[in-house]
């Protein structure tokens, strides 16, 4: 099945072929099923970013063949395609991959995550905005002393109509949501969602938890995803989904390294998907009045090792006597 674009797809021996015109290559795809979860990093890679350039001289699969574990930073933001890309990320998320245990984690970062330097205090997610995304990477470094080199933006409305794409998603939806806005309103229980309200759900903030909140739901939207791109009807829509990727999504990871890790990967299983939000507690500062999640250091510095190992915690931590809750 060709479109004139840079990949003809096509079935043989249910196996899924891709064709490099470029290149004149042919790489064989695994089953779909096995694919599934770097199509999921790319998507929550959202909520999550076309454009895939290689700018790493040292490849992905340089480095996984050598143990490393492979750091991702995932942001969403409100930008429409073709339209400046740095601007706030209204969504962080390191992804970080174990390929020795099988593992995945996925780490939410709050925006409001509180980062000082020696120009100004300020909140994370307005780091893409002012300093672009590599910037953006070095302070998830600072903040989790971790090596994150690679990134992916996303914007918002790609990411809607790469979930229509898919069909739509099934999910337990925790909240009842009512989004004037959006024109969204959705009951408590299990649904099934388009893009638009799983998009809504996910950015949804109008409850007593706030942004903490929304990041577990976010979590859950990805889990769900997980589900729905291991369904088969899915291979047929996979030239499409590629195409929107290409059109909405900003990386420095190369096409070349994605199509390893998809091989390379094997289906996880949902359990295999480790998620966390970076706990901290809420902290309103005396003199700006600007209020922020105050991460705590030393369990970030100490966090994506142990969540490997089995640990998980608490998000909410109890905030000192000298930080005033809110």
């Amino acid at each position: 099945m060709c479109n004139g674009t840079l990949f003809c797809y096509q079935t043989y021996k249910h196996k899924l072929v891709a064709i490099t015109y470029r290149s004149g290559t042919i790489n064989y795809l695994k089953r779909f099923k096995k694919s599934k979860i770097i199509l999921l990093v790319i998507l929550s890679l959202t909520l999550l970013g076309a454009g895939l350039n290689n700018v790493f001289s040292q490849s992905i699969e340089s480095r996984i063949s050598r143990g490393e574990i492979i750091n991702i930073l995932l942001m969403g933001v409100d930008a429409r395609p073709g339209e400046e890309q740095n601007t706030r990320s209204d969504t962080m998320m390191l992804v970080s991959i174990n390929y020795k245990l099988d593992k995945i984690v996925l780490l939410s970062i709050p925006r409001d995550t509180r980062i000082e330097g020696r120009e100004r205090t300020g909140k994370i997610n307005m780091t893409n905005q002012l300093k672009g995304p590599e910037e953006s990477c070095n302070e998830v470094s600072r903040l989790l002393e971790k090596d994150v080199e690679h990134y992916v933006i996303t914007n918002f409305e790609g990411f809607e109509k790469m979930i229509d794409t898919l069909g739509g998603v099934d999910m337990y939806v925790d909240i009842d949501l009512k989004s004037y806005t959006n024109g969204v309103f959705l009951e408590k229980g299990n649904r099934h969602l388009n893009g638009k309200e799983a998009l809504t759900y996910a950015r949804f903030r109008e409850t007593q938890q706030g942004d903490i909140g929304r990041t577990a739901r976010q979590q859950n939207l990805l889990k769900a995803l997980a589900r729905q791109l291991g369904r088969k009807q899915n291979v047929a829509r996979l030239p499409r989904l590629l195409a929107q990727l290409r059109e909405n999504v900003q990386s420095n990871i190369s096409l070349s390294d994605i199509v390893y890790l998809a091989n390379l990967v094997p289906g996880l299983r949902e359990d295999d998907i480790i998620n966390q939000t970076l706990p901290g507690y809420h902290y309103v500062d005396p003199y700006s009045g600007a209020s922020y999640w105050e991460v705590d250091r030393e369990i970030a510095r100490s966090i994506i090792d142990s969540l490997f190992k089995g640990e998980r915690f608490e998000v909410h931590l109890q905030a000192p006597p000298w930080a005033r809750d809110y």
